[in-house]
């Protein structure tokens, strides 16, 4: 696998095709029928537009913690076309969200799925997805421990994996 995962086509054909792939069950979930599964009173919907709106700030936020144009694989894959490509290991940070939590795209994603009214149809994706996200944290975890070792370990002592802790992480 290592030597497919350091191709330079590799991270933009994983964004690709994840984008792709996300196109029938999008189809089949905009063709069912929805009902009302939790239809909150309008004081509950204002808290949860609150939080939804504060977790759309956070991950803005949390971009500026990452080199996307690296993460979704159109740096690789400008040099790859270019025959400058060389891979290599991101610098380790904690700047930013990751500050106070270990996976903030995952946490703002579940975040952004569960704190809004939710017809029927909607539970079967917020599943999906939460699952998607919960795995994909310990998959990335599992590469993180193995790519920066110690440093990584004791980052992951004091900063959540998923859950941010505003008060803890800060140093």
């Amino acid at each position: 696998m290592k030597r497919v995962y350091n191709r330079w086509w590799y991270r933009a054909f994983y964004v690709f095709q994840s984008i792709v792939l996300l196109v029938f069950p999008l189809w089949f979930y905009m063709s069912m029928e929805g009902f009302d599964l939790f239809n909150p009173p309008i004081q509950i919907k204002a808290v949860l537009l609150l939080v939804w709106c504060g977790a759309l700030v956070f991950g803005i936020y949390a971009a500026k913690s990452y080199d996307n144009m690296n993460f979704l694989g159109i740096e690789q894959a400008v040099k790859g076309i270019k025959g400058e490509y060389k891979p290599r290991t991101e610098p380790f940070t904690t700047r930013g969200a990751l500050r106070y939590v270990r996976h903030p795209y995952y946490f703002c994603g579940l975040v952004l799925l569960w704190s809004r009214p939710l017809e029927f149809r909607d539970l079967l994706v917020n599943v999906v997805f939460s699952a998607y996200f919960i795995t994909g944290a310990y998959n990335e975890e599992r590469k993180l421990r193995k790519v920066y070792g110690k440093r990584y370990e004791e980052y992951a002592e004091r900063v959540p994996m998923l859950l941010p802790n505003p008060f803890k992480g800060r140093n």
